[in-house]
C-alpha cells in the first residue's frame, strides 16, 4: 500500500508540474452541440506561417501549443464543411461545423458514415460510430459489437476462425484470455479510434491466422488526461471494481499510468450425472458441484514515451498483474461421494519492456517476463461405505521469458512495399506439484519439471497497392521450434487479395497458416484431483497443432457482409472426459487429435429505423469435422452440421438515454465425443450520459432470462455422461464512469501470459 501512495502522490505532483493553462484549447460540436470526434485542428499565422496541429478527441476537445499572440484555427472533417476561427486568447471557444450536403434537383442527400470500410485487406470498423448505435462502456463490449464478434463464455471468438487475438496499435497482446477480458473491459471505449479484423494477419504483427488490431486515439500535446470508473456486478455474490487512469504530455515526454483493483466473488455450480460401467457393473453417479472463489486482483500499468524527433520514438514500460491470497471452497455432495477442498491461490506477473520506432522504417522491441504462481488444496473425501481420502498438495510454476524483434519495411519502385523481420522468444520454465499427505488415495505420485523453449521466427513479404482498387499481399515466414528433445523447423506461407472495383463492391480472400502451441502446465505429466471422482491429467509430448485456414468475404454498400471459410488444425488439442474402464474415475485429459476442420458461411446485415433505432442481425452455418485415432480405445470420426442466430437492437431516446436488447441462439453442436445441447440468451441494458457527455451511468443485465446454460451429453462407444454447467449465468451490473479533460489515452503494452497457470 505504501508503493501505491507513493505512485499516486508522484502522479499528482507531475500533475502539478505540467502548466495545462497556458494551451491554447477549444472544443469542436456539431450542429446538435454533440462532440466531433477526429477533427483536425490546424494552427497558422495571419500570413499563413504554420505553427501547428492537433486531431480533437471523443468529447470534441483539442489544445495546442500557444506560439503567437494571433492566430488562425483551420478545422477540417471528412463529414462536415471547413471552418476558420480567428483568435487571439488561449480559449478559442466552441467551434460549430456544419455537415456537408449534396444537393440534386431539391433533393438533399446526407452523407452516411460507413459502418466498415477495407484498407489494405483489412475490414476496418469506426468504433465511435459503433458507440453511438449500442451501449458499450468499454474497449470490450466494443469489440463484441463488431460483426461476427461473439463472447462465448468468457472467450473472444470470431466466426470462420476458431481463435482470434487482440493486437493493441499494431502491436500482439500478451494476455491470457481472462487477463484480455479483464484489460479490455478497464479501457474505455472512447479510447479506441478504430478496429480493424484481419482474417490473415500480416506477419510483421508477429501474429498468424485472424486477428483485431485495436488502434487507440491519440492525445493532444502538453495535457493532463484521465478517467475514473466504478462497476458493481452481481452473479450470484457481489463484485466490484474501479479503474484510476492518468496520461500526462508535455513537449516530447508522455507518462501514462493506470491503477485497476478488483475485488470478484464468484459461485459456479456443475451437476453431473454418470453411468459408469466398471468391473462388469453399472454404476449411478449423480453429484452437483459448487465452485466459491473470491480474492482481490491488482493491475499496475505504467509506460513513459519520448519522442526524440519527427520520426524517432522510444518508450520503456513496466506491468504488473498481482493477485495474493485468493481463497475458494469446492464442494461436492452426491451418491457417491461428500467432499470438501479448500484451495489458496497466489500469483504475480511482472513484466518490463522498451520498444524503438524508426523514421526508415525500422521497429525493434524487448520484453522480460517474470510469473509465478502457487496453488494450495487440502480435499477431504467420504465415499459410499465410509471410504475417506485425504489429500493435501501444492502446485507451484515458475516461467522467466525473454522475446526480442526487428522488423523493417522499404518502399520500393512502382508502388510495391518490401516487409521482413525477425522475432526470437525464450523461456525457462519449471512446473511442480508436490503432495504432502495421500490418505485413501493409491498410485498418487509426486510430478516437477522443468522445460527451456525456443522459438525463432524470420519473415519476408512484398505488397502493393493498385490504382484499379486491388491490393495484394505475399509473404513467408520461416520457424524454428524446439522444447525438450522436440526440434523442428517449418514454414508458414501466406496470402491476401481485396478488390473494390467501386465503393458499392468489395471482393477479398485470404489463405494462411499458423501453429497454435499448448499451455506450459499441459506440457507436463501430472494429475490434479478435483475431487473423488473427478480428476485433470496432463501428459508429456503434447504437441503443437498446425492450423491451414481460407476466407472469402463480399461487402456490399460498405454495410453487409457475406462470408465463406474453411479451418482445419492438424495435432489439435483440446480437453475431453472419459469415464475410465480400469476405476471409478471420471477423466479430463488434453490431447492431440488427428485434426479438426470446420467449414461454412456467414452472413451479417445491419438497418435502422430513424434515428431511433439500430440493428444488426447475424446468421451463420458450420460443419464441424472432428477425428481422433488414438482417443483412449476408443477412436472418433465425428461430423455435424450446426447454426448460429443473433440479433442486436439499440433504441435511442434523444442523445443521452439508450437501451440494448439483444439476443443470440446457438443450435446443437459437436466437441469430441460429446454433444452439447442448444443456449440461447437475452440480453438487456440502459446508459445515460450526463454532465456534457463527460460522465455515464450504465445498468445492464446479462442472460436475462439465466438460460446461457452449457449442457454436455455424451453417449459415445459406452460412455454415458450428463454435465450441466453454467447455473447461475445472469448477471446484473452497475457502472459510473467519469472523464476528465477527455478520455484518450497511450497504447498499453501487456504481457505474454497466455501460455502460463494451470
Amino acid at each position: 500500500m505504501n508503493l501505491i501512495k507513493t505512485a499516486f502522490c508522484l502522479i499528482i505532483l507531475i500533475c502539478s508540474s505540467i502548466p495545462v493553462w497556458s494551451q491554447t484549447t477549444g472544443k469542436i460540436v456539431d450542429t446538435d452541440r454533440q462532440p466531433v470526434e477526429g477533427a483536425t485542428v490546424v494552427m497558422q499565422l495571419p500570413d499563413s506561417t504554420y505553427l501547428g496541429a492537433a486531431i480533437s478527441a471523443a468529447d470534441g476537445t483539442f489544445s495546442l501549443e500557444p506560439m503567437a499572440d494571433r492566430y488562425l484555427l483551420i478545422v477540417q472533417h471528412l463529414f462536415y464543411q471547413s471552418q476558420v476561427v480567428k483568435g487571439q486568447t488561449r480559449d478559442a471557444g466552441i467551434i460549430v461545423l456544419e455537415p456537408k450536403e449534396h444537393s440534386l434537383a431539391e433533393v438533399v442527400v446526407e452523407g452516411e458514415r460507413p459502418l466498415v470500410t477495407v484498407e489494405q485487406g483489412k475490414l476496418s470498423y469506426d468504433i465511435s460510430a459503433i458507440s453511438k448505435k449500442h451501449i458499450v462502456n468499454n474497449a470490450y463490449e466494443a469489440i463484441c459489437k463488431l460483426p461476427g464478434v461473439q463472447d462465448r463464455s468468457g472467450k473472444l471468438s470470431l466466426i470462420g476462425a476458431k481463435d482470434v487475438t487482440v493486437i493493441l496499435n499494431g502491436k500482439a497482446s500478451t494476455l491470457t484470455q481472462e487477463q484480455l477480458i479483464e484489460m479490455l473491459k478497464n479501457t474505455s471505449a472512447s479510447q479506441v479510434q478504430t478496429a480493424e479484423v484481419m482474417y490473415n494477419t500480416p506477419p510483421e504483427y508477429h501474429v498468424r491466422g485472424a486477428a483485431i488490431n485495436i488502434v487507440t486515439a491519440k492525445a493532444a500535446d502538453n495535457t493532463l488526461q484521465s478517467e475514473l470508473s466504478a462497476t458493481y456486478s452481481n452473479q450470484y455474490f457481489g463484485s466490484y471494481s474501479g479503474n484510476v487512469n492518468f496520461l500526462l504530455t508535455k513537449g516530447k515526454s508522455s507518462l501514462n499510468v493506470s491503477y485497476n483493483p478488483g475485488y470478484s466473488h464468484i459461485m459456479t455450480v456443475m451437476d453431473l450425472a454418470s453411468m459408469h460401467q466398471y468391473d462388469g457393473q453399472v454404476y449411478d453417479i449423480t453429484q452437483r458441484q459448487k465452485i466459491n472463489t473470491k480474492g482481490w486482483k491488482h493491475n499496475i500499468y505504467a509506460e513513459y514515451g519520448y519522442q526524440i524527433n519527427e520520426d524517432n520514438a522510444l518508450s520503456v514500460g513496466y506491468n504488473g498483474a498481482l493477485s495474493g491470497n485468493g481463497k475458494g471452497t469446492i464442494d461436492v455432495n452426491g451418491n457417491f461421494q461428500n467432499s470438501h477442498n479448500d484451495k489458496v491461490q497466489d500469483s504475480w506477473l511482472h513484466n518490463v519492456f522498451a520498444r524503438y520506432s524508426s523514421g526508415f522504417g525500422l521497429d525493434l522491441g524487448v520484453d522480460y517476463t517474470d510469473y509465478s504462481m502457487n496453488d494450495y488444496n487440502h480435499l477431504e473425501s467420504e465415499l459410499t461405505g465410509h471410504t475417506r481420502q485425504l489429500l493435501d498438495y501444492t502446485s507451484d510454476q515458475k516461467i522467466r521469458k525473454v522475446s526480442v524483434y526487428a522488423d523493417q519495411s522499404h518502399s520500393l519502385a512502382n508502388d510495391w512495399t518490401l516487409k521482413y523481420g525477425v522475432r526470437y522468444d525464450y523461456t525457462d520454465n519449471r512446473n511442480s506439484q508436490l503432495f504432502n499427505q495421500t490418505e485413501g488415495k493409491d498410485n498418487v505420485d509426486n510430478s516437477s519439471s522443468r522445460l527451456y523453449e525456443q522459438i525463432a521466427n524470420l519473415y519476408a513479404g512484398f505488397d502493393k497497392e493498385f490504382a484499379n482498387g486491388l491490393y495484394l499481399s505475399l509473404s513467408a515466414t520461416g520457424e524454428y521450434y524446439s522444447i525438450g528433445n522436440y526440434h523442428k523447423w517449418s514454414l508458414y506461407p501466406q496470402a491476401s487479395l481485396s478488390y473494390s472495383p467501386s465503393e458499392k463492391h468489395t471482393f477479398m480472400l485470404g489463405v494462411s497458416s499458423e501453429k497454435e502451441y499448448p499451455t506450459y502446465w499441459d506440457m507436463q505429466t501430472s494429475t490434479t484431483y478435483m475431487n473423488a471422482y473427478e480428476e485433470i491429467q496432463t501428459i508429456e509430448g503434447l504437441r503443437p497443432a498446425n492450423v491451414y485456414s481460407v476466407n472469402a468475404n463480399y461487402l456490399f454498400l460498405q454495410k453487409y457482409m457475406l462470408s465463406l471459410f474453411y479451418e482445419r488444425i492438424d495435432d489439435y488439442f483440446t480437453m475431453e472426459m472419459y469415464q475410465a474402464k480400469d476405476r471409478l474415475a471420471l477423466v479430463y485429459r488434453t490431447q492431440n487429435w488427428n485434426y479438426y476442420q470446420s467449414f461454412g458461411m456467414s452472413a451479417n446485415i445491419p438497418f435502422s429505423i430513424g434515428n431511433w433505432l439500430s440493428s444488426q442481425v447475424n446468421a451463420t452455418v458450420v460443419n464441424d469435422r472432428n477425428r481422433c485415432d488414438h482417443f483412449w480405445d476408443i477412436p472418433f470420426d465425428r461430423n455435424k452440421w450446426a447454426c448460429m442466430l443473433s440479433m442486436q437492437n439499440h433504441f435511442s431516446v434523444g442523445s443521452q438515454l439508450g437501451f440494448d436488447l439483444d439476443a443470440m441462439y446457438r443450435s446443437s453442436m459437436i466437441s469430441g465425443i460429446s454433444d452439447t445441447k442448444p443456449v440461447f440468451m437475452v440480453n438487456v441494458g440502459a446508459q445515460w450520459n450526463f454532465l456534457k457527455d463527460k460522465a455515464s451511468l450504465s445498468l445492464n443485465c446479462s442472460d436475462l432470462f439465466d438460460t446461457m446454460r452449457m449442457k454436455v451429453k455424451n453417449r459415445y462407444a459406452g460412455q454415458h455422461i450428463d454435465l450441466n454447467m453454467g447455473q447461475y449465468s445472469r448477471t446484473v451490473s452497475v457502472k459510473l464512469v467519469y472523464r476528465f479533460g477527455g478520455s484518450i489515452t497511450k497504447e498499453k503494452r501487456e504481457v505474454d501470459s497466455s501460455r502460463f497457470g494451470h
